[in-house]
């Protein structure tokens, strides 16, 4: 009987080892598909943002221009070639980039070609049916003799029907796909390892097995002689035994947890790089609208100097140029302000409260003002806390950007969103409510929780998350939630700034 219970040990043990090697696979996996699926979400968000503007225009002599584009160039006041970029013709200059890298390649295929460049391979060709018969799925992905191979569906989109309305779309079919390919040789090869080992380990099971089941025979054989030492070693074995056996019960439960904290680990950067991408892409939209603003102040004091060198009357003309300086220097500090918004900040610092809650109403404020949501911001002077001023306005903006949805769903009259700020001994409160009749009992005690949200369509679970991890981990403060007579009150909390003012 003894026998036996040492057999069952050693199985349990080598189904143990052997579970662990198809969770480090299954982790593998769902890391590369991650990986492909941020890359795929990134290049559709510039395909998104080229569309909506009709294409770009490049100045460039060396790029040689897309021979279906018509026209597929022009030429500037100044002689200055620009070459026309439309979606397609981007995401096939950043698949060239991409494949200039060791182990990574990038194509853009469809089943109804426009470009023959384009066309797609056995492989491509088969997934781009499966897509046509399932629409509803977005993405396919497998792994062929270490290449992991990715394709996502491209849908049909309002601007896209521009260009593509004549090759019978609609909007939501599927009208192409990006393929995504990685070189995952050096992956493989450690879970080769890994099996390696798990093989090794699995014999040295079975000859520790039949070791133990010849020691226990020389055992029965040694009991008269002395039983009373035996006993005891049994003793000590059922205990290791025990504790071996808890180990295993554990451990699956213990691996389970740790892959569910690397989840949202990766989900946070995903995040906070897209938040960082938007905060790049602005800089450089506001590199961009530099020149052309001064050449437009430029071209209006010359229209001015010109009419008064002949004699006209430019009294109102003045006050024309007057009003149009007066708004290129508003799109000037609008974009300073995006710009600014979305910096990562390096080290805590200290930062005025009622500021940064301004910055973050500027974002908003065309909107809330087009849906006629009246927004007040109610504080003393002195509000110095300290932390990171951007992460803290960005938490701001996303709990504005929340009231601001709930109360349009739930079309409240006379909506009205306030902010008060106030001070007591250590902290710095932001209390930020609205009229919209407050959060549901049933889900209040759970919207901090990540990827739980109650939009049906556009809700992702995860701002207010990061909101909370922000305050909480990162400024040392607590971010809270209630219901008023009116609606929801949030109440940001950050510790006070008083070592500045004292200086």
């Amino acid at each position: 009987m003894f026998t036996l219970f040492l057999l069952l040990l050693f199985i349990l043990i080598g189904t143990t080892i052997k579970d662990s090697y198809k969770v480090q696979e299954n982790l593998l996996y769902e890391n590369l598909k991650n990986k492909a699926v941020t890359i795929f979400n990134l290049i559709v968000d510039m395909r998104h943002w080229n569309a909506q503007y009709d294409g770009v225009y490049i100045k460039s002599e060396e790029l040689e221009p897309n021979p279906y584009l018509n026209p597929n160039f022009i030429l500037s006041q100044k002689g200055e070639r620009l070459v026309w970029v439309n979606p397609a013709f981007m995401t096939r200059q950043i698949s060239e980039i991409a494949s200039k890298r060791a182990g990574f390649r990038l194509k853009i295929t469809s089943n109804k070609l426009i470009n023959k460049n384009n066309a797609p391979d056995e492989y491509e060709k088969k997934m781009l049916d499966r897509f046509d018969k399932t629409p509803d799925v977005p993405y396919y992905w497998t792994i062929e003799k270490d290449v992991f191979k990715f394709m996502g569906a491209l849908k049909t989109e309002p601007d896209c029907l521009k260009c593509h309305a004549h090759q019978g779309y609609k909007i939501g079919d599927v009208r192409g796909a990006i393929s995504i390919y990685f070189d995952t040789s050096d992956e493989l090869e450690q879970l080769t390892t890994l099996q390696k080992d798990k093989e090794q380990t699995i014999i040295f099971l079975i000859l520790a097995t039949i070791g133990t089941i010849i020691t226990f025979v020389i055992y029965q054989r040694l009991k008269a002689k002395d039983e009373q030492e035996i006993s005891n070693l049994n003793h000590t074995l059922e205990l290791k035994v025990k504790e071996l056996d808890d180990f295993n019960k554990t451990l699956h439960n213990k691996v389970q947890e740790e892959v569910g904290k690397q989840r949202e680990k990766e989900k946070l950067l995903i995040q906070q790089s897209k938040l960082a991408a938007l905060g790049e892409m602005i800089g450089n939209v506001a590199h961009q609208w530099r020149q052309p603003i001064s050449a437009v102040s430029a071209i209006m004091m010359n229209i001015k100097w010109t009419a008064m060198d002949q004699g006209l009357n430019t009294t109102f003309l003045e006050e024309r140029i007057q009003e149009a300086n007066e708004q290129l220097k508003y799109m000037s500090q609008t974009i300073d302000d995006f710009r600014n918004f979305f910096k990562p900040n390096k080290e805590k610092s200290y930062f005025d409260l009622k500021k940064e809650c301004r910055n973050a109403i500027k974002i908003l404020n065309a909107t809330l003002q087009h849906h006629n949501i009246n927004l007040q911001l109610f504080s003393s002077k002195d509000m110095i806390a300290y932390g990171y001023a951007n992460e803290f306005s960005q938490v701001v903006l996303n709990i504005i950007s929340n009231a601001k949805d709930v109360l349009l769903e739930r079309k409240i009259q006379k909506p009205r969103i306030e902010i008060h700020i106030y001070k007591d001994e250590h902290s710095v409160h932001c209390e930020i409510n609205d009229n919209a009749g407050g959060i549901s009992l049933e889900y209040i005690d759970r919207i901090f929780e990540p990827y739980f949200t109650t939009k049906e369509l556009n809700g992702t679970g995860i701002g207010l998350y990061i909101a909370k991890e922000i305050i909480h981990k990162h400024m040392k403060g607590t971010l809270k939630v209630k219901n008023s007579d009116k609606g929801a009150v949030f109440i940001i909390s950050v510790p006070k700034g008083d070592s500045l003012c004292n200086h």
